[in-house]
C-alpha cells in the first residue's frame, strides 16, 4: 500500500529530529575533559588548572577534571597528553620545562613540534631564588660570597629534577663560578617546606607567592628577564648580564590533529576568562603575569623559540 503523504512527513520529521539530536549530543564538549597537570597540588599550574575547570563549569556547564601526574618537571604529563586520542578530551598545562627544555636535554616520548596542538598561552611567571625571611642572606651578592667562601656548602631546592628552575639557577651559579648543591623535590610545596624547616638554604621556583605575601621569605634574584611586580629592586639575570635568562611561560596544550571545533571552544573560553576580575585576582595572588595569546600565536611562539632556546642551552658549560 502506498505510504500516505502525512506518514512520509512524520517520518521525515522524526529522521530530522534524530539527526539534530545526534549532532547536539556530539557537540564539543559532550563528556568530561581531563586537564593533566605535571606538578603537585597547590602549585601554580595546579591552581591555574582548577581555576579554568571552575570557570568552565560556571560559564559553560562543562565538566573538567584535574589530574596531577608528577615527574620529569612536567614531562610525564606531556607524554600522557601527546599519546591521548586527538579529540580534545585530554589536555594539559604545558610550560617552558616540558615544551622547550626536556625534549632538548633527553629522549622523551613526545615531540612538542609534531605531537602537540596549542590551545592558548595563559601567563608567564617569575622564577626567583628566595630564602627564609630570617636568613642571613640579605642579597644575592651575599649568597655568592658565601658560596665562594664555602664551596659545596650552599644547598638550594627546586620543584623537580632537571626542570627549568634547576637549569636556570645552575646556569647562573656556573656563570658566577660558585660550587653549590642542588636538592630537587617532587613539588614546589615540598621544597618550600624544606626551606622553612631549615633543611636547605634557598629555593629557585615559581611557588613563592603565598610565602612572600605572608612575609616568610625574601626574594634575592629573578632568573628571568622581567622585573617582579612590586619587587622591582630585586635584580634579574638580565640585569646581571647572565647568558641564560628566559620567561617562564604556561599554556594549555592537546594532542595534535584536533577537530576544528575544539580550538574554537577553548579560544572562546580562555579569551573570555582572562578578562575577568577573578582571573586578575588569581594572578595577583600567585604572582602570575597575564599574557594571553590564542592557540595559533602560542604555537608560533613555541615553534620559533624552540631552536633559539636549544642554542642557549648548548652554550652552557657542562655541569
Amino acid at each position: 500500500m502506498p505510504m500516505s503523504r502525512n506518514v512520509r512527513i512524520l517520518i521525515s520529521i522524526a529522521v530530522l529530529a534524530l539527526a539534530i539530536g545526534a549532532h547536539a549530543q556530539d557537540k564539543y564538549p559532550s563528556k568530561p575533559i581531563t586537564i593533566v597537570v605535571g606538578f603537585g597540588a597547590g602549585g601554580s599550574s595546579d591552581l591555574f588548572a582548577r581555576f579554568v575547570a571552575d570557570y568552565a563549569r560556571k560559564t559553560r556547564g562543562a565538566s573538567i577534571v584535574v589530574e596531577n601526574r608528577l615527574g620529569l618537571a612536567g614531562g610525564i604529563a606531556m607524554e600522557r597528553v601527546a599519546k591521548a586520542a586527538p579529540d580534545g578530551y585530554t589536555v594539559a598545562t604545558g610550560s617552558i620545562s616540558s615544551l622547550w627544555l626536556l625534549p632538548q636535554m633527553q629522549q622523551m616520548n613526545y615531540d612538542p613540534l609534531r605531537d602537540l596542538d596549542y590551545l592558548g598561552k595563559m601567563f608567564t611567571q617569575p622564577l626567583p631564588l628566595y630564602v627564609r625571611a630570617e636568613s642571613p642572606f640579605k642579597t644575592y651578592a651575599d649568597v655568592l660570597a658565601y658560596a665562594r667562601a664555602n664551596p659545596g656548602k650552599l644547598r638550594w631546592g627546586t620543584s623537580g629534577s632537571r626542570g627549568v628552575g634547576e637549569i636556570l639557577m645552575e646556569s647562573g651559579f656556573q656563570y658566577a663560578k660558585v660550587d653549590t648543591i642542588t636538592v630537587p623535590y617532587k613539588a614546589g610545596v615540598e621544597a618550600n617546606i624544606a626551606l622553612l624547616g631549615g633543611h636547605i638554604d634557598a629555593v629557585a621556583g615559581t611557588d613563592f607567592g603565598p610565602l612572600l605575601q605572608a612575609g616568610k621569605i625574601r626574594l634575592l634574584v629573578e632568573t628571568g628577564p622581567l622585573k617582579i611586580p612590586g619587587h622591582e629592586s630585586v635584580p634579574t639575570f638580565k640585569d646581571l648580564q647572565y647568558p641564560l635568562s628566559v620567561e617562564v611561560f604556561y599554556g594549555i596544550v592537546a594532542p595534535a590533529n584536533l577537530p576544528a571545533d575544539v580550538p574554537k571552544w577553548w579560544d572562546a573560553l580562555l579569551s573570555e576568562m582572562v578578562k575577568t576580575k577573578e582571573y586578575a585576582e588569581l594572578c595577583d595572588k600567585i604572582f602570575l603575569l597575564p599574557s594571553y595569546s590564542d592557540g595559533a600565536s602560542f604555537k608560533r611562539m613555541v615553534v620559533s623559540g624552540y631552536p633559539e632556546f636549544g642554542k642557549a642551552l648548548a652554550s652552557q658549560p657542562a655541569k
